[in-house]
């Protein structure tokens, strides 16, 4: 069915208006670019009957409670494209919180403080977790290859894969952190957990985990390779005050650049871990009960961490206790 022209509509023309307001400097190119689509789709809402005829009356009405749950059910459901699809896609979780943000601003700037529906994300399906099996062949892996000898990209990816098999942390989580964010002689590590599919204004939470045998000493292993690739001057000892970077993963040959131990970003990482897998699936093929591991560092975390979300935001995490045995944590508290 045609949209019905309400290009007269009073709140349309208010609307426009408080947009092109609320897109004025200070105001960036990204969040305007938001603001205006968020305006056309309570435009389209309108046109397509999704709104109550009454919203086309005045700013206020347009930006009522029922009139904005009305909106943001039909924008979730996927009804407000440019060209309707026959089966539309359900909206993502930062696009519906993209939209909450937008009207809360020109909301603000109306003067009209805007009351939005409690929209609890619905929990994520849980996968199953890595059997203890092959998960123990890969642990004792480590500690078996975790000596002088091996490979700097191994010892890299051996201390990478034992802190994902350790805490489930994510890529991002990874790269965030620092030498001084392991403990060696506890035998631990201290993890800041991004907030992921929630409020983006959620303040990072802080955890500390405990690291198993094998993932500890492939980690010592790995910082002193790690020492001598970041060194400034090879002539002086090995230490933080002769440090290029704290990143606790660094590169060890990057291309175009004349010398390793740069900070290893996501990219990379994601790089040298599809190519370590690879490695190591075929190098552990033969053994009794291995199943090969998945070729993306998320879909590993992914099966060996249950985390559904509670409506509050925290997190459920399998972890490892100083001692190996695991332990659930909740939200970021540390251990």
């Amino acid at each position: 069915m045609a949209d019905a022209p309400t290009t007269a509509a009073p709140s349309v023309e208010a609307l426009d208006a408080l947009t092109e307001r609320a897109c004025r400097p200070p105001t960036g190119i990204s969040r305007a670019k938001q603001l205006r689509w968020v305006a056309g789709e309570l435009r389209t809402a309108l046109e397509r009957g999704a709104l109550a005829p009454t919203a086309a009356g005045t700013l206020t009405l347009l930006l009522a409670p029922d009139t904005l749950a009305d909106y943001l059910t039909a924008a979730e459901r996927g009804l407000l494209r440019r060209k309707p699809a026959a089966r539309p896609d359900q909206a993502s979780p930062a696009s519906m919180r993209v939209r909450e943000d937008c009207l809360r601003i020109l909301g603000a700037l109306a003067g009209t403080p805007v009351t939005l529906p409690d929209r609890n994300p619905p929990r994520g399906e849980l996968r199953p977790v890595v059997a203890a099996r092959p998960r123990s062949i890969l642990l004792g892996h480590l500690e078996h290859s975790a000596r002088p000898g091996r490979s700097e990209a191994r010892s890299r990816i051996l201390a990478i894969i034992g802190t994902v098999l350790d805490t489930g942390c994510r890529a991002g989580e990874l790269c965030a952190l620092r030498t001084d964010d392991v403990d060696p002689h506890h035998g631990t590590i201290r993890l800041t957990r991004l907030p992921q599919h929630r409020n983006p204004r959620t303040t990072p939470a802080t955890m500390t985990v405990g690291l198993s045998a094998p993932t500890r000493a492939a980690m010592s292993h790995w910082l002193t390779v790690r020492s001598h690739l970041v060194a400034r001057d090879t002539t002086q000892p090995l230490g933080p005050g002769n440090e290029t970077t704290d990143a606790l993963w660094v590169s060890i040959a990057p291309s175009g650049h004349p010398r390793p131990g740069l900070p290893l970003h996501f990219r990379g990482l994601a790089r040298a871990y599809a190519r370590a897998i690879n490695d190591l699936n075929t190098e552990m093929a033969a053994e009794p009960g291995w199943h090969p591991l998945p070729r993306r560092m998320e879909q590993l975390r992914r099966a060996i961490d249950l985390e559904p979300a509670d409506p509050d935001g925290a997190t459920l995490r399998r972890t490892r206790t100083p001692t190996g045995g695991p332990e659930a944590t909740a939200g970021g508290a540390a251990q």
